[in-house]
């Protein structure tokens, strides 16, 4: 049932993806379920144990938006922490980047509560990381002692003082084909290994998603930094965006609790 609330779309923004599923209940329980690729019909797909025990629930369709890089929009990507925003730092290695912000006045995120500043140790081994954004100028990482036990994979480079900052580049939402490439999307998310639906570990509440940012088809390069990767493999991941060796960050939010969940998969 969480997965269905999550993926929810209207039909039409369906057949923008490149994969669907269409879910057919009769009498209250699912009866059938219709694939779909790129928009055409491949036909019926077998219903899995369990699934039969499906009943139906009315969801409110998630709005479909691709993110792409230029102007036209009031969010962006990278950029310097902006003046009144305070960030989070720790006397332990763990670095937190400023990734951008997401605006309340950009129709993809006309549901956010105020303008989300985005920030996240990406260079962590980081599973579910929640950042609490009761004040949103000031957030704070939800869960201190589990951060400080996270490893990663940059002991060489990493220190606790290390800074890594990106261009700052702005996006906006358009309503093109989702199923092309670019620099993420909303609506549901595309899951790369496996659904990873977080509940809020201060409500217990469902999850909503927000976007999901990718580290391909851009090139959003790094403009200041103290971080010198071991060699030209390490220091790739020094030059530009790239969440887990181009992977993709998954971001979600609970407006009552007002704390987001940032994780990352990759192939």
């Amino acid at each position: 049932m969480n997965f269905i609330k999550t993926q929810a779309v209207s039909k039409e923004d369906a057949m923008t993806q490149y994969s669907a599923m269409e879910l057919i209940f009769r009498k209250g329980k699912l009866a059938e379920i219709l694939e779909y690729e790129e928009g055409e019909e491949m036909g019926e797909r077998e219903l899995q144990t369990g699934e039969e025990k499906f009943k139906y629930i009315e969801v409110t369709p998630n709005k479909v938006h691709q993110l792409e890089i230029g102007e036209g929009g009031h969010s962006y990507l990278g950029g310097e922490v902006p003046m009144g925003i305070t960030t989070p730092k720790f006397d332990f290695v763990a670095p937190m980047q400023y990734l951008g912000m997401l605006s309340p006045d950009d129709k993809a995120f006309d549901w956010l509560p105020y303008d989300l500043h985005l920030i996240c140790p990406i260079y962590l081994n980081i599973e579910n990381f929640y950042v609490d954004y009761s004040n949103p100028i000031m957030p704070n990482v939800f869960d201190i002692d589990d951060l400080e036990k996270t490893d990663n994979a940059y002991e060489e480079e990493l220190k606790f003082d290390s800074q890594i900052v990106f261009e700052k580049t702005p996006i906006r939402a358009t309503k093109v084909n989702v199923a092309e490439a670019n620099v993420g999307s909303t609506g549901a998310p595309h899951w790369i290994q496996y659904p990873d639906i977080p509940k809020c570990p201060k409500s217990g509440k469902l999850m909503k998603f927000v976007c999901q940012l990718t580290s391909e088809y851009h090139d959003i390069p790094v403009i200041r930094t103290n971080v010198k990767g071991r060699n030209d493999f390490y220091q790739r991941f020094f030059d530009h965006l790239n969440f887990w060796s181009d992977g993709d960050l998954f971001i979600f939010f609970e407006p009552e609790s007002q704390i987001a969940c940032y994780l990352i998969q990759n192939t």
